[in-house]
């Protein structure tokens, strides 16, 4: 058509009934393009087909991609193929139906069927069309009905084809009459292989009465319904899932097509069955534990408790359940229990574990060791507390009696050894806050050895327990008397003045001591040699040592009588370190040994070297003189090591080939070059290793470090036995013979000395020969002075035995 393209709406619709394009009263819209296709112009009723106005309009190419445009097909439509782009390119009219993306007021867009005409406008003597004119109209009536259908159709297929879900159509009787590939995934059954058949046959049959009466229900009220439902896989478990059913119905309301969802579950319905199951088992452990839980809310309410919380309290489930943890609380441990739940509703603490009080219906208080765990949300946000509450008033008590008994001596009453370190060391730093000084009384029974022969062990109990009252009655309030063991009692006197104050109390006390007993009507006169040491520091175990040593002197110098540290090595410590430095170089030191010998047979069996200083001024000094500063200066290794090569070189000239036995410290344990030392002391005399043991104190063990626990593993392969020196005195004794391989150990003479008078010491004796033997290892029980005491070691199984019954430390020869 060669004509020139009217500028104005009016001109271009007359232009268009002119062309034959547009029929009269037809209600179509008139699009004016140019020679690229763009849009020039376009009536009220294109701009309204479309859903654009002219501005927008002529903002679109022909390539744009919101148009969207699909055939008949429902295929997309190329710019190239588009009517307007192939009347330009043909040069001849075009008429097409297009599916074409149409904006909408809510943005989200619709697809709209249009009929449309295109002529193009060519130019003189038949040139390239300058311009198309073109008619749109949405198509109406049935075939619009059809094409959307058509539409509907591809779309619905298309989402099934990919979904996951199975998504079938049925008839009314639940025949399968199409289904989406995923029914292979889900079902394990093809497609094809379905159509045809009854979706009920694929149930399990306990299912299939349930989902019959489902389907009448659907039919009868057209309501969708849902349910879960349990299909048969041809490879024999079960598939669980949500199935979702809803009619297709005609124009008289009458059910003519069932669409059927089907959405595989079978994990969460197994998640659901564990968790189910885990519920059940929970409740069944709930009701029937030995121990109390309660399942409380975020506010501390309790939601249910069990029988045994009930009796724990003394009331019924259901009074119980009235309250919350606060109204049973004892006062006492209220705010702790309010701070921990603060604190897990916070966020710091999943998981907490206390001993606390509660209060029974009758006002009595049972101890309980209470753990609770925090349940919390997906968000962790606290959802609920599960509380676990053991009585343990009896363990409690046990332990209390325990740990007094730990700190008194069963045969007196006075405080033992256990607690004077800590009494002592309390006293030191109080010394030192208020620039005071404390003072050491070390008090030993002379001859007391033939009391016990002469008069039996029942009479010098009798008269350990008539000292330990005589000292109560004697010290002051502030000072503390204790029983070391034996006949040895120690009194810690605080705030003394000075040395002469602490002369005169210790000669009270050694007049009263001395005092006569009456003991089953015999008068006893028995004297007391008493040891003085005086300070501020530096610490309880030097202090006590001190006055150890002092005590020894007064033995020494004819016993009954008070010696002092006075202007001795005790007291100048300072002067007497350097002097120890000097001791090494000038050969002072030597070696006495101690023997350790079968209690069956009596014969000897080895002999521990114990360190002796000659000191040219002071005489013999024992090792607790000198030892701890040789520990603070350092000097310990040196020390060790001379005692590890004499020791060594000793027992290579011994005509009978027993075991010496050395004391190891914990700084030479935890030198890796250790046992290259031990090596070259036992090659350098001559001694098999086999005839070396080395004692290791229970402290080294707790306080072990990787390097000494390899040192002491390099030791045992080279051959020499590791022992355990004053077992049962740690804190931890038991757990300390899994660190090491350990080949011995020593029972402490602390428990020795009051064998066999208490029955509790006597089984807890047992209990260590029992312990030592059972994992194979050597025992000797050390301190061992009484005959009456080896009989009984013997007796109980203890094969070797320690002390000066069988012989006091001596020199080598």
């Amino acid at each position: 058509m060669r004509a020139e393209a009217p500028g104005r709406e009016d001109d271009l619709l007359e232009f268009a009934q002119r062309h034959h394009l547009l029929r009269p009263g037809e209600r179509v819209g008139v699009v004016l393009h140019d020679a690229a296709g763009g849009v020039v112009a376009a009536d009220a009723t294109a701009q309204r087909v479309l859903g654009l106005d002219l501005e927008q309009l002529r903002a679109r190419a022909l390539d744009d991609p919101r148009w969207a445009c699909v055939d008949e097909e429902g295929r997309p439509v190329p710019p190239r193929d588009l009517p307007a782009a192939r009347a330009l390119a043909a040069r001849q009219p075009v008429r097409v139906v297009l599916g074409v993306h149409r904006p909408t007021p809510d943005g989200v867009g619709e697809r709209t069927w249009l009929e449309v005409r295109c002529e193009p406008l060519l130019g003189a003597d038949g040139a390239a069309p300058h311009a198309v004119l073109a008619t749109v109209g949405e198509v109406v009536g049935e075939r619009a009905v059809q094409l959307r259908l058509a539409d509907a159709t591809r779309l619905y297929r298309t989402l099934a084809e990919q979904a996951a879900d199975v998504v079938t159509l049925l008839s009314p009787e639940s025949v399968i009459g199409w289904v989406s590939p995923s029914a292979r995934a889900v079902l394990g059954r093809h497609p094809q292989d379905l159509v045809g058949t009854s979706l009920l046959d694929l149930l399990h049959p306990d299912d299939r009465p349930r989902a019959e009466a489902d389907r009448a229900a659907l039919l009868r009220s057209g309501s969708p319904s849902r349910a879960r439902r349990l299909f048969l896989h041809p490879e024999g478990h079960l598939v669980h899932v949500d199935a979702s059913v809803s009619t297709v119905r005609d124009e008289h309301g009458q059910p003519v097509q069932l669409v059927a969802i089907l959405r595989d579950v079978s994990a969460q319905a197994l998640a659901e069955e564990e968790r189910d199951r885990a519920v059940r088992r929970f409740e069944v452990a709930m009701r029937s534990a030995g121990i109390g839980m309660v399942i409380a809310d975020s506010t501390g309410r309790w939601l249910e408790a069990n029988q045994a919380m009930a009796d724990l309290l003394g009331r019924s489930v259901e009074e119980v359940l009235e309250t919350d943890f606060r109204a049973v609380t004892a006062q006492e441990d209220r705010a702790a229990d309010e701070a921990t739940y603060r604190r897990m509703i916070g966020g710091e603490l999943d998981r907490d574990v206390a001993e606390k009080r509660y209060v029974r219906a009758d006002g009595t208080l049972v101890w309980t060791r209470r753990t609770m765990v925090v349940v919390r949300d997906a968000r962790g946000a606290p959802e609920h507390f599960l509380v676990q509450v053991q009585d343990i008033t009896e363990q409690k008590r046990a332990r209390e009696q325990l740990a007094t008994l730990a700190v008194t001596d069963t045969l007196t009453g006075l405080p033992n050894r256990l607690l004077l370190t800590d009494r002592l060391t309390h006293a030191l730093a109080r010394a030192q806050r208020e620039g005071t000084r404390v003072g050491v009384l070390f008090c030993d029974l002379d001859l007391f050895k033939q009391v016990n022969d002469t008069l039996g062990h029942d009479t010098g109990d009798e008269l350990l327990r008539q000292v330990a009252r005589r000292l109560q009655h004697t010290v002051r309030d502030e000072d503390t008397a204790v029983r070391l063991g034996g006949d040895e009692f120690v009194v810690v006197c605080e705030d003394v003045t000075g040395a002469e104050q602490l002369h005169r109390f210790a000669e009270r006390v050694r007049q009263v001591l001395q005092e006569p007993y009456l003991i089953d009507e015999h008068e006893l006169q028995v004297t007391v040699s008493l040891g003085l040491a005086l300070g501020d520091g530096p610490s309880a175990e030097v202090l006590l040592q001190q006055a150890d040593a002092s005590m020894y002197r007064a033995k020494h110098s004819g016993r009954a009588r008070v010696e002092s540290v006075g202007g001795g090595p005790a007291t100048d410590h300072v002067a007497l370190e350097g002097e120890l430095r000097a001791a090494l170089d000038r050969d002072e030191l030597l070696l006495h040994y101690q023997p350790v010998v079968s209690l069956t047979s009596g014969l000897l069996r080895k002999r521990e070297a114990l360190v002796r200083w000659a000191h040219p001024v002071h005489g013999l000094l024992l090792p607790d003189v000198f030892l701890p500063l040789a520990e603070r200066g350092r000097l310990i290794t040196a020390l060790g090591l001379w005692v590890l090569r004499r020791a060594c070189r000793d027992a290579a000239n011994w005509e009978d080939p027993v075991t010496v036995a050395v004391n190891v410290s914990a700084r030479q344990l935890a030198r890796a070059d250790f046992p290259d030392q031990v090596r070259r002391a036992l090659d350098d005399a001559g001694l098999p290793t086999d005839r070396l043991c080395l004692e290791i104190t229970e402290s080294s063990v707790l306080q072990a470090s990787e390097t000494t626990l390899t040192c002491a593993r390099r030791l045992v392969d080279l051959g020499v036995t590791l022992s355990l020196d004053d077992f049962g005195t740690g804190q931890s004794s038991i757990s300390s013979l899994h660190k090491l391989t350990l080949q011995g150990l020593k029972i402490d003479r602390s428990f020795i000395a009051d064998l066999p008078a208490s029955p509790r010491v006597e089984a807890l004796v047992e209990g260590l020969i029992q312990l030592g033997g059972g994992m194979g290892l050597e025992v000797i029980a050390e301190g061992v002075e009484t005959s009456e005491q080896a009989a009984w070691l013997a007796s109980h199984g203890c094969p070797m035995g320690q002390g000066f019954l069988f012989g006091r430390p001596g020199a080598a020869a």
